[in-house]
């Protein structure tokens, strides 16, 4: 979230929220007891960014949903609990929220799979195409993407 203040004034910085950035954007069941507490701190401090936090919280739940009508009742909490005190931030999450949602869906639909893996996959052949730069062999550079993303049982 952006600091705001008056037009020509700084935004007031605050040393404790600047420190639990981090563990503003934890999943709350991964923080343990000094965590959580350190966080209570400072979103206490701001009550837009403790607001932002819960939000962000049932965010997180979504893909915690058991099937898919479970998570599309939790993305109307989540787009009606953004209604009740719109936070401009979340105005993107929305955007992408709603273009997004029939993959979402599927996520649930089709057992929790995900593309994650091709991405993954993919980036290091990206990484190995530019350091192979110049390379002049195609068999070569096969090899070596074997090497490096070597095929993954199912």
């Amino acid at each position: 979230m952006q600091r705001i203040a008056e037009p020509g004034e700084s935004p007031a910085f605050s040393p404790v929220i600047f420190r639990t950035r981090y563990l503003q954007l934890a999943r709350a069941d991964g923080l343990d007891p000094q965590q959580f507490a350190r966080l209570a701190i400072a979103l206490g401090e701001d009550p837009e960014l403790w607001r932002a936090w819960q939000l962000l919280q049932q965010l997180y739940e979504i893909y915690d949903a058991e099937d898919e009508a479970d998570a599309a009742r939790r993305i109307e909490a989540f787009v009606h609990a953004w209604s009740a005190t719109p936070i401009p931030e979340f105005r993107t999450v929305l955007k992408a929220l709603a273009d997004w949602l029939p993959e979402i869906l599927a996520f649930h639909r089709c057992e929790r799979i995900t593309n994650g893996r091709l991405e993954g996959i993919n980036n290091k052949l990206g990484v190995l195409k530019r350091i192979a730069y110049g390379f002049v062999n195609p068999d070569n550079f096969g090899a070596r993407a074997l090497l490096w993303c070597p095929p993954v049982s199912s």
